[in-house]
């Protein structure tokens, strides 16, 4: 039987430690999330909410709509770079078609970048350095250390290259000593190259992309797609019958994405520290 990576469990015990951190702070933590009221931007938003009012973080919200020029949004990043009462940004996307992501992102000042996502802190990534680490792949990584699963030494395929998940958790697997392949949803024959797998991590956003042939019994899964099956039910790119032929895995939903949250707190809890002790970089 294979061994369920429970997120919820791994969530709940490091809530309370995180609860003792916050606590611990003498002044307030406060984030920023600057969104356009996307439908899948409000979905995440609404999670943050929830761990930032358990934790005691101030959450503050910038509204932008399709009116919003580059100058405009300029602005307010440079506005909460110099606010001393802001310990976290963060520029959900999709933005509006009108403004350049890759320049947005890159307005952020890289200790407030708790995302992970601006080119200094991927640049340190690559280089093994320091940094606030990409939240979900961070997740991905947390659930393997907390069931005491060492990559190092191990085949990790990454299946999925997007800049979100795929290739920063490459890296962060990298910096684990795994010996690491990225596969994506054009690789050929891709059940010769997961079937050697000791992990399998999946991102592409493909409801049972993942099928038993790609599997083997040594096989852990740690899967990290969101999609909606046809009955309208969440959950991930791994077909539910691989489950009966694979050593372990993380389910969808109560897997990887419970923690995701608690790695953002996390890159606040350290840029907040940052901040305290006058420092511009981990």
């Amino acid at each position: 039987m294979a061994k369920i990576l429970d997120g919820r469990k791994v969530a709940a015990t490091l809530k309370e430690k995180m609860l003792q951190q916050f606590s611990s702070l003498k002044q307030t933590v406060k984030l920023t999330v600057v969104h356009c009221n996307d439908p899948a931007s409000a979905s995440y938003l609404k999670g943050r909410k929830k761990i930032c009012e358990f934790l005691g973080v101030s959450l503050e919200e910038i509204v932008i709509d399709n009116s919003t020029t580059m100058e405009q949004i300029s602005a307010i990043v440079n506005d909460l770079n110099n606010d001393y009462s802001v310990d976290g940004i963060m520029i959900d996307r999709p933005l509006p078609s009108q403004l350049d992501e890759n320049k947005v992102l890159s307005l952020i000042t890289p200790s407030k970048d708790v995302d992970g996502y601006t080119f200094p802190s991927l640049g340190k990534l690559l280089s093994n350095q320091k940094t606030h680490n990409s939240c979900t792949p961070a997740a991905a990584i947390y659930i393997l250390d907390y069931y005491n699963i060492d990559l190092a030494g191990k085949n990790a395929v990454v299946v999925g290259r997007s800049v979100n998940v795929g290739k920063p958790l490459a890296l962060m697997l990298l910096n684990k000593n795994a010996t690491v392949t990225i596969a994506h949803s054009k690789t050929k024959d891709l059940h010769k190259i997961t079937k050697k797998a000791d992990v399998i991590f999946t991102c592409v956003g493909k409801h049972n992309f993942i099928k038993k042939q790609h599997v083997s019994k040594k096989t852990i899964i740690v899967d990290i797609g969101i999609n909606f099956d046809e009955n309208g039910k969440l959950c991930g790119d791994t077909a539910a019958e691989c489950y009966d032929y694979v050593k372990a895995y993380s389910p969808v939903p109560g897997g990887v994405g419970v923690i995701t949250n608690l790695m953002l707190m996390n890159n606040l809890y350290t840029a907040h520290l940052l901040k305290e002790n006058n420092e511009d970089s981990l």
